[in-house]
């Protein structure tokens, strides 16, 4: 793991997050059910994650048209298994553990992240060598 990457994730990281929660909680705000408001903004909130991830934090060419599809569908499938944890997660901790939307939405960035991180890492940002076989040495 380069020091440089792993800092440019966590910057990223804490933007994102910063968002996520600040958006979600914007969203409450303004009247609209918690749960909804939640998966407005993940959806939001991946998107930016997938081009900052891109083009900042694991720096992946977008090379061919079926390269980049194959990424985003790596990424939307990765992603969707921290929709999943988030989502739900927050619902868990909210309804059942009866804590606040703002801290469920905190504790639970702390396990997205680390999931995200690994999950990019190893599934999703991979850097080609010329006969389109992923490059090993990043891994």
């Amino acid at each position: 793991m380069k020091k440089k990457e792993l800092y440019s994730y966590v910057f990223w990281g804490v933007l994102s997050t910063i968002l996520n929660i600040g958006l979600a909680q914007l969203v409450v705000w303004s009247g609209i059910d918690y749960k909804i408001s939640n998966a407005i903004t993940l959806v939001l909130v991946k998107v930016f994650c997938y081009f900052t991830n891109k083009i900042f934090v694991f720096k992946t060419p977008f090379g061919s048209f079926h390269r980049f599809i194959t990424e985003i569908v790596r990424f939307v499938c990765a992603r969707w298994i921290t929709f999943l944890v988030d989502y739900f997660g927050v619902i868990l901790l909210v309804e059942v553990m009866k804590q606040s939307f703002f801290f469920s939405k905190c504790a639970l960035s702390v396990i997205v992240i680390v999931l995200n991180y690994i999950l990019s890492k190893k599934m999703v940002f991979h850097k080609q060598r010329e006969n389109g076989v992923a490059d090993e040495s990043i891994q």
